[in-house]
């Protein structure tokens, strides 16, 4: 099974540099915005304590039309993961990435409403997160936000974002972490 999901990760971690290659060299189609942006736990929702991941987020747009876009962040996390079981945990630094499916209606007020779900992956460094987890684990995110104009080629990102991390049942040892997370963001150039 192990052989399986790392053929998996291998395809995605491929397909996700892929996309971003391609965005990096010319954007595509009607959005070429670039995020910045940064994401703190606000509700655990796991059923026991395992820490938290604070997370800092540079994103930009990959493909997307009017009502429907696919967004890539890369994401730099800052990991303090609670003992669990017999691993110590300690602190450490998250680096992965993520692709996140995101649906705008067809309309403009001036709060801008958008829902979005996505996966990812990320690799631990210092320690796993959670303690008793892998290094590689993947995320999945599921949420909804607001872009709010403040100026013509600039908007704040207001979301709120269900985020799970797990190693999918790679090892034995899975506690996996479940939470609501706040996300800022200034998100800047061609919007939609």
């Amino acid at each position: 099974m192990s052989r399986g999901i790392s053929k998996l990760t291998l395809i995605g971690a491929t397909v996700a540099l892929a996309f971003s290659a391609r965005a990096s060299a010319e954007p595509p189609g009607s959005c070429s915005y670039r995020q910045a942006s940064i994401s703190l736990p606000a509700v655990q929702v796991s059923s026991k304590e395992v820490g938290h991941p604070y997370r800092a987020m540079y994103g930009y747009c990959l493909i997307g039309g009017k009502r429907f876009l696919v967004h890539q962040d890369w994401v730099l996390s800052y990991l303090d993961a609670d003992p669990v079981g017999g691993n110590p945990g300690g602190s450490g630094v998250g680096l992965g990435t993520d692709l996140l499916l995101r649906w705008h209606p067809n309309w403009r007020p001036s709060l801008i409403p958008y829902v979005d779900a996505g996966i990812g992956i990320q690799y631990s460094a210092g320690t796993s997160f959670p303690a008793d987890a892998t290094r590689w684990n993947f995320t999945l995110h599921g949420g909804a936000g607001w872009l709010i104009p403040t100026r013509r080629d600039r908007q704040m990102n207001l979301s709120v974002r269900y985020l799970h991390i797990s190693n999918g049942g790679v090892s034995d040892t899975n506690s996996g972490y479940d939470v609501v997370h706040l996300v800022l963001g200034l998100r800047w150039g061609r919007q939609r």
